[in-house]
């Protein structure tokens, strides 16, 4: 290839990589207005989200839900700037991932302890506060509490206090920092610290919440008394853990919003937290804990129709189609039979938006020429299935079931992780077409019809 062509090679991959959308003016061409189509403009979850927020002035608490890669990030930047647009909210945006391990059970306590931390230091970043939230930042003040409390940091993690043995030594000693250094990345204090918290939760969320509210205080101060604040909590989907603790992961997140939802509202605060797909599943009725807004589910875009025969629909395509060009000219990639190839990958990608760029940033790395061969597309479509791969027959016999039956199939409560775990491979795909329905990722979806044929052919000879 010539300098240019790799050039634009090189473009064409930073374009498609998996990152949200800021809308900092910079980069809000690449978003596409899915949601001003008809067939789609009902399922905004931006209009929703705003629709709570707005309605109900003072304080709300809602949960958004979606597929990881599904754009859930992106919205909620498109929900920022929305607001910041009426000038009388205020919106902080935090990333949890910054303050917690995702791969570890989470327990009230330290989810409380990364929310009042993120949102001094979200109010900081976004300039909405000049200075200290509060009289003292939360990390100090967290040490200080624990300290009023009677509970011994040197309980919690040897050496972080380095001898220290009261409130301003702690401070000096650098204990706020490292206590949230130590939240995320040391899996002992983390536990140790949940142990300790225990017997004083109430307390904890007392004074998390006088910290809140002192917060929301300083930022009415700044700007006027009708000011309303909007914290933003990204990334807790990603809370899924590994293959020896994903069951555990999973039930403390259960357990934190469904049996600790009144402690996850703060007086004068609007707040919504990205929650996990598998959340719906193991805890009916959630939106219950949530008045008025609930749980948003940002549904996959349905690239078929229901019925049989799963026809393509067209709509969806051409949003597809909008979407990668806004990113490069996949025309220029592709050659003479581009938009054919555009909708097999938007078909492959089963609609979900990640799996959709990944495949066109798979056949971009392994372009040598332009336009790219077609054995370079076979070779990124089956690059990506193998990452779904191996299944084992149990699961492939499920499957099966939920793509003919297009729900999910679940005979009892017995298997929930297992259909949570569908959901969070995007082995199983949910979609919503006045209702919700299911169905298998069409990148596995012969794969997943073979194999359960075969499997029930085994065990049948078997039983003869």
């Amino acid at each position: 290839m010539t300098s240019e062509e790799q050039e634009f090679i090189r473009r064409f991959f930073r374009a498609v990589s998996d990152r949200p959308i800021e809308f900092n003016g910079l980069d809000d061409q690449r978003y596409v207005k899915i949601y001003e189509e008809p067939a789609f403009e009902d399922h905004d979850p931006v209009k929703l989200l705003a629709s709570s927020i707005t309605l109900l002035p003072g304080q709300s608490v809602q949960l958004l839900s979606g597929y990881r890669g599904s754009g859930k990030s992106t919205e909620l930047r498109r929900l920022r700037r929305k607001l910041d647009g009426r000038g009388v909210y205020k919106v902080a945006l935090l990333d949890i991932e910054d303050y917690l391990s995702p791969s570890q059970p989470i327990d009230v306590s330290d989810f409380l302890v990364a929310v009042a931390g993120g949102l001094g230091d979200a109010l900081l970043e976004a300039g909405h506060l000049n200075g200290d939230p509060a009289e003292e930042g939360y990390w100090t003040r967290l040490v200080n509490f624990l300290v009023r409390t009677n509970i011994q940091l040197t309980e919690v993690s040897a050496g972080m206090t380095a001898g220290a043995s009261t409130p301003d030594k702690l401070a000096s000693a650098g204990a706020s920092a490292n206590f949230k250094a130590s939240l995320k990345s040391d899996p002992s204090f983390r536990q140790k610290l949940q142990e300790r918290m225990a017997g004083h939760l109430g307390a904890l969320v007392r004074d998390v919440g006088t910290y809140v509210e002192e917060c929301v205080k300083k930022v009415k101060a700044k700007y006027g008394p009708d000011t309303e604040v909007v914290l933003l909590v990204d990334s807790m989907e990603h809370f899924r853990g590994a293959l020896t603790n994903a069951t555990a992961v999973q039930d403390s997140v259960v357990n934190l919003f469904a049996k600790h939802s009144d402690k996850l509202h703060f007086n004068f605060l609007h707040v919504v937290y990205t929650v996990p797909p598998y959340l719906k599943v193991l805890q009916q009725n959630l939106g219950s804990f949530y008045q008025p807004g609930g749980v948003q589910m940002i549904p996959t875009l349905k690239v078929r129709h229901k019925e049989v025969a799963r026809t393509p629909f067209q709509p969806a395509l051409d949003l597809l189609e909008k979407l990668i060009s806004e990113r490069g000219d996949w025309k220029r990639l592709l050659g003479p039979d581009a938009r054919g190839i555009v909708d097999e990958l938007s078909l492959l990608s089963g609609g979900h938006l990640r799996d959709f760029l990944r495949l066109f940033a798979e056949i971009i790395r392994r372009a040598d020429r332009l336009p790219v061969p077609r054995r370079v597309v076979e070779a990124a479509i089956q690059q990506i299935r193998s990452e779904f791969l191996p299944i084992p027959d149990d699961d492939a016999i499920w499957l099966e079931r939920i793509a003919s039956s297009h729900t999910t199939a679940l005979k009892n409560n017995d298997r929930l992780h297992d259909l949570a775990r569908y959901f969070d491979s995007h082995l199983a795909l949910s979609y919503r077409n006045g209702e919700d329905w299911y169905d298998v990722h069409p990148l596995v979806r012969e794969v997943v019809q073979q194999q359960a044929t075969a499997a029930r052919e085994r065990w049948s000879d078997k039983k003869e």
